[in-house]
């Protein structure tokens, strides 16, 4: 079975690194699981490298970024950078999704993208600039990575031959809009079974 840990904090982290590391090392087949850390709030270099080595994932939430950022700065102050560091982990090869933790930020992935593409706080501001992903890494975090964190990328997750026709249609490309701009973008409907279905 797949292995999803909700993880914060150094402590926590440490030990979920440690408890993935011995089921790694003393369980035949474990090289096949996938370990998704949830959340992932407080990763130090050290540890998204532990866990890239381990072939981890991480499912972040965006109001970790945009709702507590500045929050986690006057708290825990030069150490905020540390907080989801996304750019950082696709840097590391690491699968990267983002999920809402509704009804702590809107269920709406277009929303949770843009936010880790501006790294965008709600008072204005910007949450450690050097995470922010780029606007492929985060479309890939919403669509094939997602997909990687269920263990149906073989089914979903990007449009080629042999996977399902069920997918979403936009009503412009993400990849020329800015990533501030993305919330704004209209889904013109979806295609199910390979049956476009317009909204309207």
């Amino acid at each position: 079975m797949d292995i999803n840990i909700h993880s914060n904090g150094d402590q926590a982290q440490d030990s979920t690194l440690d408890g993935l590391e011995a089921v790694k090392a003393n369980h035949q087949g474990a090289e096949a699981q996938r370990l998704i850390i949830e959340h992932a709030g407080l990763l130090r270099p050290e540890q998204l490298s532990r866990a890239a080595n381990l072939g981890v994932g991480l499912s972040a939430a965006s109001h970790y970024v945009h709702y507590m950022g500045d929050t986690y700065a006057q708290s825990i102050g030069e150490r905020v950078a540390y907080i989801t560091p996304l750019a950082s982990a696709a840097k590391l090869g690491m699968p990267v999704t983002l999920h809402s933790d509704a009804p702590l930020a809107p269920p709406q992935p277009l929303r949770a993208a843009s936010v880790h593409i501006t790294r965008s706080t709600r008072q204005g501001g910007v949450s450690t600039a050097s995470e922010q992903l780029s606007r492929e890494q985060a479309l890939k975090a919403i669509t094939l990575d997602a997909a990687w964190s269920l263990g149906l990328e073989s089914e979903f997750g990007s449009i080629q031959v042999g996977k399902r026709a069920d997918f979403t249609v936009l009503g412009q490309d993400p990849m020329q809009v800015e990533g501030a701009q993305w919330p704004q973008i209209d889904v013109w409907g979806v295609v199910l079974g390979g049956e476009p279905k317009p909204v309207k």
